[in-house]
């Protein structure tokens, strides 16, 4: 996402359900070797659900070059050791598209907690005011836990199909979902409701 559109969507802080401070904000360009250490930490039975392209320290160095890109917005969960925990994205061709792709991934050590639908809550708010319109994704039938947290999100399946061999698993099933952006509400970027839903109450 470009600086100046970057601007209108500050840093979220946030606790998460076990209590752990972290910061939902942009990818930056200095950011390549810290996502490259997220990439080295997803274990080898997560890529079968996450794996855009091989999760290694030359496509993290070039991920985190085009974190200005008009063509992509990228969040990133970051702890309070300022690792990168959690990692989604929405991805579209060209300034006219009408449809983006999305993904996320999640570390192990910051999953059942809240950071993985955190991310998508914030993702979410941001397409609903940036565009485009309708972001699509692919998730495979063995992931419930991600379809159901999509349909939650407002994904809905579209078809269903069967998913080539990738990264060294064998060929599934999968759904192709989408999603349609909710109108915006034009106003300044106020606590979104991730805080609200992963804060906890004022006397812990």
């Amino acid at each position: 996402m470009k600086l100046d559109d970057a601007r209108r969507f500050p840093p979220q802080k946030l606790v998460l359900k076990d209590g752990r401070r972290v910061r939902l904000r942009f990818l930056r360009r200095d950011d390549g070797e810290r996502l490259a250490a997220f990439y080295d930490r997803v274990p080898p039975e997560a890529r079968r659900f996450y794996w855009p392209h091989p999760l290694d320290r030359e496509h993290a160095l070039a991920n985190a070059a085009k974190a200005e890109s008009p063509l992509e917005v990228v969040l990133v969960l970051e702890t309070s050791e300022g690792e990168i925990g959690g990692y989604a994205w929405y991805r579209w061709k060209d300034l006219e598209a009408d449809s983006s792709t999305f993904g996320i991934c999640v570390r192990p050590d910051c999953q059942g907690c809240g950071a993985g639908r955190a991310l998508m809550e914030r993702l979410l708010y941001i397409a609903d005011r940036h565009g485009p319109p309708v972001m699509k994704l692919t998730c495979q039938h063995a992931n419930g836990r991600a379809v159901k947290l999509y349909r939650r999100m407002g994904f809905r399946v579209v078809r269903e199909g069967m998913r080539g061999e990738c990264a060294g698993f064998p060929p599934e099933p999968q759904f192709w979902m989408e999603r349609r952006s909710a109108p915006a509400v034009q106003h300044t970027d106020p606590p979104g409701p991730t805080a609200a839903r992963t804060q906890p109450s004022a006397s812990t």
